[in-house]
């Protein structure tokens, strides 16, 4: 578990903690209207990093509305 990004990341400076804990939280931003949503997409890349939250979240798609989900009546 010690090898995980989140681990090691704490032993730089405070700027760069601050700026990988910066891009977690953007990328959350960016992911609330995927299907992963803000959490998921801040969990994801606090573990593992923030560039592979950048991949997963170019590569999932989006949400599916509630309205696309319901069938039309006649």
């Amino acid at each position: 578990m010690s090898c995980l990004p989140v681990t090691m990341v704490f032993v730089y400076p405070p700027y760069v903690q601050i700026i990988y804990f910066g891009l977690c939280l953007l990328l959350a931003l960016c992911g609330m209207n995927r299907k992963m949503g803000f959490w998921g997409y801040l969990f994801f890349s606090v573990v593992f990093s923030p560039l592979l939250g950048l991949i997963v979240l170019l590569v999932s798609g989006k949400k599916r509305s509630k309205e696309k989900l319901k069938p039309k009546k006649a």
